[in-house]
């Protein structure tokens, strides 16, 4: 089984920790790292491949949004916040979910499998089109 490499940001202690806890009971994420602004995420982001972002929205100096919006490459990104306003904006910036907190344990999973189908669907994609290149 492929696994998905992933961050976690958020600002708040207690969330983000819910947010590892979560995280480990899902057979196909492993944890890469855990930040708690998105300035420490930019470093990592160069650093490492992650395929998932779980990221909270309000974060002082920089909001989860503006970092977004700052970002190339971006990998697929579910949003986990306090607050449903900003959930046009979120997928306008195409995140595969939005999650407000608190966020069930069940709800979390099914949103982690809709990320996992998206992945599944890039790479197969990705493969197709390097088999067409060969010939």
């Amino acid at each position: 089984m492929d696994m998905l490499r992933c961050l976690a940001i958020d600002d708040e202690p207690l969330a983000l920790e819910l947010l590892e806890d979560n995280i480990s009971k899902v057979p196909f994420l492993e944890l890469t790292a855990t930040c708690n602004n998105p300035v420490e995420a930019m470093k990592v982001l160069q650093e490492k491949h992650i395929d998932l972002l779980f990221l909270d929205i309000q974060m002082p100096r920089l909001t989860g949004l503006q970092f977004l919006q700052s970002l190339v490459q971006k990998p697929m990104v579910i949003m986990i916040t306090a607050y449903e306003k900003y959930a046009i904006e979120g997928f306008n910036l195409d995140v595969v979910d939005y999650l407000v907190k608190p966020v069930s344990l069940d709800r979390f999973i099914r949103s982690c499998n809709k990320a996992r189908e998206l992945h599944q669907l890039k790479e197969k994609a990705k493969s197709a089109t390097t088999a067409q290149l060969d010939y």
